[in-house]
C-alpha cells in the first residue's frame, strides 16, 4: 500500500482527501490523478493538470504542472491603454485562474469605463505556461443608479453618469432624499479625474441641502453647502494593491437657516486637504479590502480647523465560501460648530431610523461574518458594530449594534436588504435597511 504525495501544487487547493488515501495499483494512481486535475479545473486553473504519476511500492507520487501567466498581450480601444497594461502586468508569473481573472477584468472594466474586454488564453512557448492576449473597447457613457434607505435622510436615490474624455473621466452626480415628513437632503457632484501611470489630477465642485438637527438644543435647520477643489498627486501599485494619494485645495461655503426664516448665518473656510486611498480589486469577487484616510487642515473666519476620517475594510478568507472581514471607521474635529459635526447613528451604526445625536468625535470597529451562499451571486451575513463617541455635552458615551443581512448580485445590478438592532433596545426597537445598485 503506497501513500499519496503531491509536489508541484503552489495553489490554495484542499488535497486533503487525496494525500489521506492509500494506493496499491496502477489504475488506482491514475484515478487519482484524474480527480487532482478535476478539483484544479473546477477551482479555476483550467490550464494546470497532473502532468504524471510514479507508483514505486510505498510511494506513489502525483505531479502537479502550474500553468502560470508568462505573457500579457493587449490592444485597446480605450485613452488609458498604458494604464491597463500596467494593471494587468500584476499577474505576471501567477498562476493561472480563469475565475480569478474574470473578477480581475471586471474591476479593470468598472475602473476604466470600459465597454468590452475580450481574452484568448494560448500555451506560451508551446510549454505550460499561457499567453492572454487580451483585447478591450472603451464605453462612452457609464450610467450608475442606486436607490437605499438610510438613517435621517430616508429612501435616497442617485445617479451618476462618467464619461471617458482624453486620459481622463468626467463624472456628474445627483442625489436626492426624502422620508414621509421632508425631503431631507439634496446633492450634485462635478469632477474630472485624469488617469495616468503616475500622475494626475483632480477639480470638481460639490453642493448640497441638508435638514440637520442639532439634537442638544432641540432645534432644526437646513444647510446649504457649495465646496469647489482642485487637487494634484500619483497612481502607483504596490503588489495587489492600487494606491493613490493627492493633496487638494479646498474653499468651502456654508449657510444656514432655521425652517421659520428668524436665523440666516454664513460660515467660510479654506485649507489644504490629504486623501489616501488603497484598494485590492482581486481580494474576494465581490468584497474588496479598502483604506481611505482623509485629513484637512484650514482655517474659518472663527477659529483654526482639524479634520480627520480614517476608513479600512478587510474581508480574510476563511474557506472557500466564509470570510470575516474586521473593519473600522474613525472620525474626528476639533471645531464644537454643528455644521462639521457627523451624526452619531448611520450606516456605521445601525439600529435607529431618526436617532439625530452628532458629535465631533466617534470611532467605530465592526465584525462582519459573510458567506456565499450561491457563488458569486448569494451572500448572507450577520455583523456586529461598536463605537465610543463624544456627545453633544461632551462626554463620551459608547454604543453597540448587530445584525442580518443579505446581498444579491445579478450581471451588474445588486440588491441588499437587512435588519439592525441597538444594543440599548429590546427587539421592538429595530431599523430595516435595502437597496438597489446597477451600473449600465
Amino acid at each position: 500500500m503506497a501513500k499519496v504525495i503531491v509536489t508541484g501544487l503552489s495553489v490554495p487547493l484542499d488535497i486533503s482527501e487525496i494525500e489521506t488515501q492509500t494506493v496499491t495499483t496502477q489504475q488506482q494512481a491514475k484515478a487519482l490523478a484524474v480527480t487532482l486535475t478535476n478539483m484544479l479545473h473546477e477551482s479555476g486553473y483550467t490550464t494546470s493538470y497532473v502532468m504524471r504519476y510514479h507508483l514505486d511500492k510505498d510511494v506513489c507520487v502525483l505531479y502537479v504542472a502550474e500553468s502560470h501567466i508568462a505573457d500579457i498581450q493587449l490592444t485597446a480601444d480605450s485613452d488609458n491603454a498604458e494604464s491597463i497594461l500596467q494593471d494587468l502586468r500584476q499577474l505576471l508569473g501567477t498562476v493561472y485562474n480563469k475565475k480569478a481573472l474574470q473578477n480581475i477584468l471586471l474591476q479593470i472594466k468598472e475602473k476604466y469605463i470600459l465597454d468590452s474586454i475580450k481574452v484568448n488564453v494560448v500555451n506560451f512557448n508551446d510549454g505550460d505556461d499561457v499567453s492572454l492576449i487580451i483585447g478591450v473597447r472603451a464605453k462612452t457613457f457609464l450610467w450608475s443608479f442606486e436607490v437605499a434607505t438610510l438613517p435621517i435622510y430616508g429612501v435616497t436615490p442617485s445617479l451618476t453618469v462618467s464619461m471617458p474624455l482624453y486620459g481622463a473621466v468626467i463624472s456628474a452626480q445627483g442625489q436626492v432624499g426624502f422620508n414621509e415628513a421632508r425631503v431631507t437632503s439634496k446633492k450634485g457632484m462635478l469632477d474630472y479625474m485624469s488617469y495616468r501611470v503616475k500622475t494626475g489630477w483632480h477639480a470638481g465642485i460639490d453642493v448640497s441641502r441638508q435638514y440637520v438637527v442639532w439634537e442638544r438644543y432641540g432645534t432644526d435647520f437646513t444647510v446649504t453647502i457649495a465646496k469647489p477643489f482642485f487637487g494634484v498627486g500619483i497612481f502607483h501599485n504596490s503588489g495587489v494593491f492600487g494606491i493613490s494619494a493627492f493633496i487638494y485645495g479646498v474653499a468651502t461655503y456654508y449657510a444656514v437657516s432655521e425652517p421659520d426664516e428668524k436665523l440666516h448665518d454664513a460660515y467660510k473656510d479654506a485649507g489644504l486637504q490629504l486623501r489616501i486611498q488603497a484598494s485590492d480589486d482581486r481580494s474576494i469577487a465581490k468584497k474588496n479590502k479598502t483604506f481611505a484616510a482623509t485629513l484637512c487642515a484650514g482655517i474659518s473666519q472663527y477659529e483654526y480647523l482639524a479634520t480627520s476620517r480614517i476608513s479600512a475594510y478587510m474581508p480574510l478568507q476563511v474557506t472557500s465560501g466564509l470570510y470575516v472581514i474586521p473593519s473600522g471607521y474613525s472620525f474626528y474635529t476639533n471645531s464644537h460648530n454643528r455644521v462639521y459635526a457627523e451624526y452619531v447613528f448611520d450606516s456605521y451604526l445601525l439600529g435607529y431610523s431618526s436617532r439625530y445625536t452628532a458629535t465631533q468625535s466617534r470611532h467605530i470597529a465592526r465584525l462582519e461574518l459573510l458567506y456565499e451562499v450561491l457563488y458569486e451571486l448569494v451572500f448572507v451575513e450577520v455583523f456586529g458594530s461598536s463605537g465610543v463617541y463624544k456627545t453633544e455635552f461632551n462626554s463620551w458615551d459608547i454604543t453597540s449594534s448587530y445584525g442580518i443581512g443579505a446581498d444579491i448580485y445579478y450581471t451588474t445590478v445588486m440588491f441588499t436588504a437587512g435588519c439592525a438592532w441597538n444594543t440599548d433596545e429590546n427587539f421592538s426597537q429595530y431599523y430595516v435597511y435595502t437597496g438597489v445598485r446597477a451600473k449600465f
